[in-house]
């Protein structure tokens, strides 16, 4: 099947967004990073063909690395050579550089980093920021943006309260059970690889690898604990079978905001979770269109001039640290 926004991006553009993630991920200083920013500035179509081919390459490689991959045996699709002959040989160098798993460093410098190990401690995020944590027993905890996570260990058990936001636990095998405690429930796992979000009405766990079992302790919720595989997604406390998981869910961990076919109400609602400037929609009836590609999480400009590209639209600047998306006919600008 053709991907008809795909098809509308000249394949020399695509040839340059995957040199770019090559570049980007065999470590980018910061003069690699002004420049990146300015090949996204220079035209609109650069952000989504970046999308793209980053969408492209996670996918390969997530799913690859995944239970669901290793049982279905999918391998890593070279999807750069499909691009152009010099930056498929390279992405041998790329698949290599990501060959730790999905919770890589992130080596964006300022809202990214890391963090020193403790046995009891409370990490915290501000807006916009994204921040990996080498915890004391060897699992990784990323935070993304304005999350709060308590950690308590001890001989017996390895306990983490997530407060708000969402996180990725990469849990290391030890004896102790690893335990996360949302609001109404616990996620109970071992050697696993998976997502839990407190952001929305219900706590969110999205399992890429491994098993785990939701507990809940609402007094509506299932009695039994509920056991969720690799692949696999679903609410705490909820009667529905788990969905499968969109690997457009498990991006957010690379600063990028993943999307597809999202309603753009729900897209500028994750957007302005990472930034003070907000996105706004001035009229209701575009919350309704729907969204695929991928974009910088810390760039609500770039990420309103795209999805201006993509319908139609116009971006009033006039508001301070508001960006209205408005329809091209409309001759005022009003907040809604």
């Amino acid at each position: 099947m053709t991907d008809p926004e795909r098809a509308s991006i000249p394949p020399a553009v695509h040839d340059a967004a995957g040199a770019w993630l090559v570049r980007r991920q065999a470590g980018a200083d910061a003069a690699v990073e002004q420049a990146f920013a300015a090949w996204l500035e220079a035209d609109p179509r650069h952000p989504i063909a970046y999308g793209q081919v980053a969408r492209d390459w996670r996918d390969s490689a997530q799913l690859a690395d995944s239970a669901v991959g290793r049982t279905r045996k999918l391998v890593r699709a070279p999807f750069l050579m499909r691009r152009s002959t010099h930056v498929g040989a390279v992405s041998l160098s790329l698949a290599a550089l990501l060959g730790l798993g999905t919770v890589g460093i992130v080596r964006h410098a300022g809202s990214f980093g890391f963090v020193a190990p403790a046995e009891a401690a409370t990490y915290q995020t501000a807006v916009g920021e994204i921040r990996s944590v080498r915890l004391a027993d060897g699992s990784n905890l990323t935070l993304d943006t304005s999350t709060v996570v308590h950690i308590r260990f001890s001989r017996a058990s390895r306990r983490l309260d997530l407060k708000q936001g969402r996180a990725r636990f990469s849990v290391a095998k030890d004896d102790r059970p690893f335990t996360v405690a949302v609001p109404g429930g616990e996620i109970v796992a071992r050697h696993t690889l998976f997502d839990v979000s407190v952001v929305g009405p219900q706590p969110l766990v999205s399992l890429i690898e491994g098993e785990v079992a939701l507990l809940s302790t609402a007094p509506d919720g299932k009695g039994s604990p509920q056991r969720l595989v690799g692949g696999e997604q679903a609410a705490l406390g909820q009667a529905a079978a788990p969905r499968p998981l969109s690997m457009a869910d498990a991006r957010w961990v690379s600063g990028m905001l993943a999307l597809e076919d999202t309603p753009l109400g729900n897209a500028v609602a994750a957007i302005n979770r990472y930034n003070r400037t907000q996105v706004r929609l001035a009229d209701p009836h575009l919350a309704s269109l729907a969204v695929t590609g991928a974009f910088q999480a810390r760039d609500p400009q770039q990420f309103a001039r795209a999805v201006a590209t993509m319908f139609g639209l116009t971006v009033d600047k006039s508001h301070p640290d508001i960006l209205l998306l408005q329809s091209r006919r409309a001759r005022t600008s009003t907040l809604p």
